[in-house]
């Protein structure tokens, strides 16, 4: 029986050790591939037109601080969930003529660690 129970425990060290492993790997190939799509669409979508930019809803903006607050839809770039959250803006211009209830589109990049509107154009809808 202390036989079985070694080998039990044998197989079941090296079962999990694989399963780390795999998880790893898993991770890092998705690290790999998300940090590859954000800088494709980085450099493709900052300044043009057809890059895919997301629908949001001025709730409040401060011009000095360069700050927005969205409620957005999902933003597929950054792969973050539709929320009500502020952002930076890259510059003060992206404000200017918006007020709040205001309809825009936008696209952000994250710029060590901070989330900052490179473009953004009011839905005239």
């Amino acid at each position: 029986m202390a036989m079985s129970i070694r080998n039990f425990v044998l197989m079941l060290s090296i079962s999990l050790a694989g399963f780390s492993v795999m998880a790893g790997h898993h991770q890092n190939e998705h690290m790999e591939h998300s940090d590859m799509t954000h800088e494709q669409s980085a450099s493709s979508c900052a300044d043009d037109d057809s890059c895919d930019m997301t629908h949001g809803i001025v709730v409040s903006l401060n011009k000095e601080k360069r700050k927005i607050v969205l409620n957005h839809e999902e933003i597929k770039s950054i792969n973050m969930s539709p929320m009500t959250m502020p952002f930076s803006v890259e510059r003060v211009s992206l404000l200017q003529d918006l007020v709040k209830g205001d309809h825009v589109f936008f696209y952000v990049e994250n710029v060590g660690g901070e989330l900052i509107i490179k473009r953004m154009v009011k839905d005239n809808k």
